[in-house]
Order: structure tokens, then sequence, then C-alpha cells
């Protein structure tokens, strides 16, 4: 499997002041191409995800996501912030870029194989210098695709 990605589930420059509004302004793209049926709904199953433990996995990265019956795919959202945000990281760093996903209710192999993925490629320096570097969308595009 391997990650493909949409350009209209990416953000570069998101002007977001907490983890909670990151995230919604983040769902809004997954709302606009009927990804997600009920924003409200969705982002309760991410909240309710985020209470489990921390998505903030360092370096600057978090991969946020919810499992609902409202997600009619699975699929990847990025988003470059403007300015980092507050996420209680592991590393103990803020985020400045989120990986936000949606998995179908029951999608919990296609859930495993996509966080997988994404967080073996992200365990790649190069990805991770090119993410710092990215500035369009265009260019965060072409990191993954």
């Amino acid at each position: 499997m391997t990650i493909k990605l949409d350009k209209d589930l990416i953000i570069y420059g998101l002007d977001a002041n907490t983890k909670k509004d990151a995230i919604s302004k983040i769902a809004d793209l997954y709302v606009s191409a009927g990804i997600v049926t009920d924003k409200q709904a969705y982002l309760d199953a991410v909240e309710y995800r985020e209470s489990e433990g921390t998505t903030g996995i360092g370096d600057g990265i978090a991969i946020p996501h919810g499992k609902s019956d409202v997600v009619t795919r699975s699929a990847v959202a990025i988003a470059k912030l403007k300015h980092p945000v507050e996420w209680a990281s592991l590393d103990g760093e803020p985020v400045e870029n989120v990986f936000l996903l949606t998995i179908p209710e029951g999608g919990d192999n296609e859930h495993l194989k996509i966080l997988s993925e994404i967080a073996s490629q992200l365990m790649d320096d190069d990805v991770r210098e090119a993410l710092s570097k990215a500035d369009s969308v265009f260019s965060l595009s072409q990191i993954f695709n």
C-alpha cells in the first residue's frame, strides 16, 4: 500500500492557534471532499483518540486520526502550520506538520497499514528535512508522491 495524496487534502501555512483548531480546520477539507459526512461526529472521534494518548510523535510532527461511521473512505490530509502549536508531543516540542487520517468504522487493518506507512516514511531523515523545507502545497505533495 502506498499513500496516495490528493492535493485538495494538503494545506500549506494553515493558521491555527491550538491543536483543536488545527484539527477542525483540516477536517473541513474532508467535509468539502465528501470524505466526512458529519464534521462534529468525526471531530469527536479524533478527540476521543487524542484522549487515549498523544499523537504528537516528535520532530514537530503529529498524526491524529479518527475512526467513525461518518467517514466514507480512508484518507490522509497534510497541513504545514503557519506557527507551531502545543500538542503534548512525546518530545515535548510543538507541532508544525499534521497528518490527519480518516478511517471508516471497521477499518482497523487499513488504519494500521496507513499509520505504519506514514510513520516509517517519517522516520527517514531526508523526508523530515524535506518536510521542514517545504514551502508550498506542491512541495509538500512531492515529498510523498
